[in-house]
């Protein structure tokens, strides 16, 4: 179950839990449910019995003293914490041992007329005891990256695009949450309440640049060398450095390298998936692209583009003429 299923099916408890905690190695969810939250309890800054605190920012002790006391304007009393660090796995405090000390004792003995919503932009610490006794009395929306068919069904039940648009759409917004659903506001303007086609997407959402280096790859590969020049050129006029461009083609060769290695062994690719940690989309596409080569070319190209980006750091030449050499080599090395 997704984040967003777990956070619905607190919804229809009716009462939200008296503590809830927001987590995961996901920023973007964890700021898409943040909001949802917020919308769901109606919450206004001017309401007096409502308290929110970036602890990355507010005073700690104001903060305490909000969950220690009792409301005073109305029966139930909503606090807020953002960023408490120090159960996080992030290695940093926002809590002193003293005012930990105080926030464990709450737990202890949670005031029952106070509502508390924790957010956590990272990974909740296991190993410490107080996060141990948050498991046991929390509930946990943890919010994990999502699968491509999860990003998908999500869209699909909050908007009204067709699933071959959803899933170009996904493919252009790199699978990133945040990214769809503003691509999503841009088509809906655009397309002003009418139904929103394809060819709109393909018009008006830009390529990203991981969709264009892939394309810089297939056009490597295939041995166009003048439409993979125009295409840089374009990337650079765009405004994209060739620093940023050759670190990116690097990352997409060394994964192309692992990937042949994983074929060689007979490693399915859920199991790639997981070794690797990146989005199984783009370990699909590394395994249908990788079949055709042979992993000396992945692991002589990967050294050089290696060497490439040190010899741009270190101001051998001019980088523009030294990515042009290094892509006449990688394209050459291919045939």
């Amino acid at each position: 179950m997704t984040i967003f299923d777990n956070f619905e099916r607190l919804k229809r408890q009716g009462a939200f839990p008296q503590i809830t905690v927001v987590a995961g190695e996901s920023d973007e969810l964890v700021s898409e449910i943040r909001d949802q939250i917020l919308a769901y309890v109606n919450f206004d800054t001017a309401n007096l019995s409502q308290s929110y605190f970036d602890l990355t920012e507010a005073d700690a002790n104001v903060a305490l003293e909000e969950l220690e006391s009792l409301p005073f304007f109305a029966e139930q009393r909503l606090v807020i914490f953002e960023n408490l660090l120090n159960i996080s796995t992030a290695k940093k405090s926002v809590f002193d041992e003293g005012q930990m000390k105080r926030f464990e004792h709450f737990l202890d003995a949670p005031v029952e007329s106070t509502q508390v919503i924790i957010i956590i932009h990272g990974k909740l610490d296991a190993r410490l005891k107080v996060t141990k006794k948050l498991k046991k009395i929390a509930s946990l929306l943890e919010a994990n990256p999502l699968t491509p068919q999860e990003l998908q069904n999500y869209f699909m039940k909050a908007t009204k695009l067709k699933p071959r648009v959803l899933l170009r759409l996904a493919e252009k917004s790199n699978f990133s949450f945040s990214i769809m659903k503003q691509n999503i506001t841009t088509l809906e303007i655009y397309a002003d309440n009418r139904e929103i086609e394809l060819e709109d997407l393909e018009k008006i959402i830009p390529k990203s640049l991981q969709e264009n280096i892939f394309d810089l790859t297939d056009l490597i590969l295939t041995g166009k060398t003048k439409a993979a020049r125009e295409l840089i050129a374009d990337l650079v006029i765009a405004g994209e450095d060739i620093i940023k461009i050759v670190a990116i083609l690097t990352n997409a060769y060394r994964l192309y390298y692992q990937v042949k290695i994983f074929q060689a062994q007979h490693i399915p690719e859920n199991i790639q998936t997981s070794q690797l940690k990146i989005h199984p989309y783009r370990v699909k596409l590394a395994n249908d692209l990788v079949g055709r080569l042979a992993r000396k070319y992945l692991r002589e190209s990967l050294k050089m583009l290696i060497n490439l980006d040190y010899e741009i750091k270190i101001g051998r030449a001019d980088k523009e003429l030294l990515f042009d050499v290094t892509l006449a080599k990688l394209i050459l090395n291919n045939f």
